[in-house]
């Protein structure tokens, strides 16, 4: 996965587009939205050693206390229910798109007031606050660096999401115009699409049919 999907899973999940970057902003500042990271200088284990030793079931992952995944899960219940999730689903405890699909069902479960907000908050800090201080609960609220986290990912989000159409193109324009004339229905936007073509070459083989 990556930023882009994770974001689209989160929007697909009921999300406004400031609910799932204010998420996201915490899941940066907590792991660097890595999912196979431990949390450092809680285990002397690299964090593929941590990961594979978690789904061996050689380490006690729910209770000895480090962080982990996109979220840096640490309280016992919440690791080990992440741990059952990933099993009951055949992956590992390190998978980001099973670790994003718990942190929905998490929330949406024992942090409603959290989810409400991040499914109809427009405000950027707002949602980047409520996940801080009511579902991550870090030991120092710097809220501020997820907010920044939450900007930088929103800017990047919506702008590829927002890209500006070409300008129409006048030979386009010229050809569409054409097409229509002659009882082939196709926008008349001046722009170059798959449909354009295929109109384009529907008109082409009539002419030399004919």
């Amino acid at each position: 996965m990556s930023s882009r999907t994770i974001y689209d899973a989160l929007c697909a999940a009921g999300l406004t587009s400031e609910g799932a970057c204010g998420l996201m902003g915490n899941m940066m500042a907590e792991s660097s939205m890595k999912p196979d990271i431990a949390q450092r200088g809680m285990t002397a284990l690299t964090d593929g050693q941590y990961t594979a030793a978690a789904d061996a079931g050689t380490i006690d992952f729910a209770h000895d206390a480090v962080g982990y995944g996109l979220c840096q899960w640490t309280h016992p219940a919440r690791k080990a229910a992440l741990l059952a999730f990933a099993g009951a689903r055949g992956v590992s405890v390190g998978d980001e798109k099973m670790q994003v699909q718990f942190c929905i069902g998490e929330m949406k479960r024992d942090f409603p007031n959290v989810w409400r907000v991040l499914a109809s908050s427009h405000d950027l800090y707002e949602c980047a606050r409520i996940v801080c201080i009511q579902y991550e609960r870090p030991a120092v609220n710097n809220i501020d660096a997820r907010h920044a986290f939450a900007q930088s990912l929103l800017r990047q989000l919506q702008g590829a999401a927002e890209r500006p159409l070409p300008p129409p193109d006048l030979s386009v324009l010229v050809l569409q115009a054409v097409l229509l004339g002659n009882g082939y229905a196709v926008e008349t936007d001046g722009r170059k699409s798959a449909a354009f073509f295929a109109k384009l070459r529907e008109f082409t083989e009539d002419m030399e049919a004919c």
